[in-house]
């Protein structure tokens, strides 16, 4: 009786990727030594950035260097075709004409894999218990994409390819028998930013509109549990440089420009569920020895000088420059050389000190350089905002330099 290793082996040694990619359509075009590129089947491109081969011991893979697909060529036919390890193995061996037989052992033996730092036992928090989800269809992409303003491959990507968004109905809760049911009246075509270790999830409309609430009032998005837990830092996969963005919307956005610069096989996403989250400490570890650049989001100043109905006056902050100099600190600590790049404007430290303190108000407060602003001359607040700035914005020197150079 043979097993799926053996099969496995025989189909390699009758065909090659390139040959099983050529059956599929995949035009490549020889760059070298056993090395053959096309433009990518798993993400829209105009340039070729899947390779094939090129390496001593790389015969039998492929990656992309836009989006960061990799595996061999089960995985390759079985992302193509949508079908599982099984029905990819007989399809390549009815095409090498590969006898299979009866009586295949498919259960597939256990691999060495690399392994992730692990993680420290938390006691502090239990992980929230998720509704149903499934992966997001190629039309949910698109309309996510165009409500958001981002590129619907990029969100493919990210849900796809890196596991980071979902698709669920929302708002549900959860019954004493385990059942999820309808918060309100309805629940919405959803999507969730999360990522392996289900330590929590924010839910997002797909259309972009906002969540009713029972009070009369209206959110644009719900959260569960955990949400101090980076979403990404689990798996990094030795990728040592790291976009820190905060918010399931820039998260998506990141993706879409690191696409752009093809820098996704180098440069891993991490996002935090809001701004006025520490990261949890056994999260730290993950960036040990890399470089992690923190995409701050620009918040206006707000002068703040009414009392709160306790009669102290309003404390003065600006969240999304609060939050990086956090996350900073922690990742310093942890061992990770971090740099900040600013969306918004960047401020004099002391003046923004004294406005701090109230003791000028914030037309006073000087700027050391202004920030990003768009076609029409709108200020850009975060990376989504980016993202929809169009291409001049994202032709800029610094922009270019925020997704392509991490030699900080």
């Amino acid at each position: 009786m043979r097993d799926w290793e053996d099969i496995k082996a025989d189909i390699m040694s009758r065909v090659d990727f390139r040959q099983v990619a050529e059956w599929d359509g995949v035009a490549m075009k020889k760059s070298g030594a056993g090395l053959w590129v096309a433009c990518c089947p798993f993400h829209t491109e105009k340039s070729g950035s899947f390779n094939i081969g090129g390496k001593k011991g790389f015969e039998h893979r492929g990656h992309c260097f836009g989006c960061g697909w990799d595996g061999d060529v089960f995985a390759f036919w079985m992302e193509r075709r949508g079908c599982d390890f099984k029905a990819a193995v007989m399809d390549l061996a009815s095409l090498a004409h590969v006898p299979v037989g009866d009586g295949v052992e498919w259960t597939r033996p256990e691999v060495k894999r690399t392994r992730q730092p692990e993680r420290r036992p938390d006691v502090e928090t239990v992980r929230p218990q998720m509704p149903p989800l499934r992966h997001l269809r190629k039309e949910e992409c698109v309309e996510l994409g165009k409500a958001r303003g981002i590129d619907p491959e990029a969100i493919w990507v990210a849900a796809r390819v890196h596991q980071r968004a979902a698709f669920s109905r929302w708002p549900l809760f959860c019954g004493r028998d385990g059942a999820w049911r309808d918060r309100t009246a309805g629940a919405w075509p959803s999507w969730c930013a999360i990522d392996e270790t289900r330590n929590t999830a924010e839910f997002r409309r797909l259309d972009n509109g906002l969540y009713p609430k029972q009070d009369g009032g209206e959110i644009k998005a719900w959260g569960l549990a955990g949400k101090n837990w980076p979403l990404g830092a689990a798996s990094l996969n030795g990728r040592k440089c790291v976009m820190l963005v905060e918010g399931g919307p820039d998260m998506l956005a990141a993706y879409d420009l690191l696409m752009r610069w093809r820098m996704l096989d180098r440069v891993a996403v991490v996002c935090m569920l809001g701004a006025g989250n520490r990261m949890r400490e056994e999260s730290l570890a993950h960036f040990a020895g890399c470089r992690v650049r923190i995409m701050v989001d620009a918040d206006a100043l707000k002068d703040a000088n009414e009392p709160d109905s306790n009669g102290r006056l309003v404390k003065r902050k600006v969240p999304g420059m609060e939050a990086a100099m956090r996350w900073e600190e922690q990742l310093t600590g942890a061992g990770a050389a971090v740099e900040s790049f600013f969306v918004g404007p960047v401020y004099e430290p002391g003046s923004l000190a004294r406005w701090y303190a109230r003791e000028i108000d914030a037309a006073a407060v000087e700027v050391i350089e202004p920030g990003l602003c768009d076609a029409e001359g709108k200020p850009v607040k975060d990376v989504n905002d980016l993202i929809r700035a169009g291409p001049q914005v994202l032709g800029r020197e610094e922009v270019r330099a925020a997704a392509r150079a991490w030699d900080f």
